[in-house]
């Protein structure tokens, strides 16, 4: 029963979620609800990996989790955190016809970087922080449903635009120095930061553990002068 109570609250706040999206009701929902699947991960188990094709689009129901990149030298960082009503997918693994089109037309500066996107493989490894249950969708079934249904094909690009904002504020972000980066997020999601462990904050502000450890204590040096 437990199960089936959780399964069923998370299918409906995806629902919510997704219709709020697209700003309308999503005609022939069950179609897509035929597809859904409640995913629980263990802290450290991994959703998918990089280079994997994953069509799938998430809304995180409870938990946290990171999408972690590495580079060709082999260095690894987060990318970015998902956490409680967030919609997690990997935009790449989810072809967008879009990238197709400029792909094989040769019409966009940096064709090479749409490669992954015409291959359908994942550009990120998503693991668990904490215990975490997901609901799962498959994304090829809202592609169909969008060929057939305004609502459907809003939701689609609503998404792509939404996650375009985030990933613009955060290549913003990016650009101050991870002490200020360390204190914005002290200031603005100090309950994120109380979920992490230091190794956490490390990879997500791309330092090493040495160089969190001595800027976590500079700041709490900080915190405890009188004013």
């Amino acid at each position: 029963m437990a199960i089936e109570g959780t399964f069923g609250h998370a299918s409906r706040s995806l629902q919510l979620m997704l219709e709020a999206y697209a700003g309308a009701r999503l005609p022939d929902w069950q179609a897509f609800a035929a597809t859904l699947k409640l995913v629980r991960l263990s802290p450290g188990e991994t959703l998918f990996r990089t280079g994997e094709e994953h069509p799938y689009i998430y809304l995180v129901h409870t938990g946290l989790t990171r999408a972690q990149a590495t580079t060709a030298s082999g260095h690894t960082s987060t990318v970015f955190f998902s956490e409680e009503g967030d919609i997690l997918a990997s935009m790449t693994a989810m072809q967008p016809r879009a990238a197709r089109r400029l792909y094989e037309r040769g019409l966009h500066p940096r064709i090479d970087d749409l490669k992954p996107a015409v291959d359908g493989r994942s550009l990120h490894t998503v693991s668990a922080v904490e215990p975490a249950v997901l609901m799962r969708g498959d994304y090829r079934a809202v592609d169909q449903l969008a060929q057939r249904h305004h609502a459907w094909a809003v939701l689609t690009g609503a998404i792509t635009t939404i996650y375009a904002m985030t990933q613009q504020a955060d290549l913003i972000w990016n650009r101050d120095t991870p002490e200020d980066r360390y204190r914005s997020l002290l200031s603005d999601r100090p309950d994120l930061v109380s979920r992490l462990t230091q190794r956490d904050l490390a990879a997500y502000l791309n330092v090493t553990e040495t160089t969190m450890s001595r800027i976590a204590k500079r700041v709490r040096s900080e915190a405890r002068k009188p004013s």
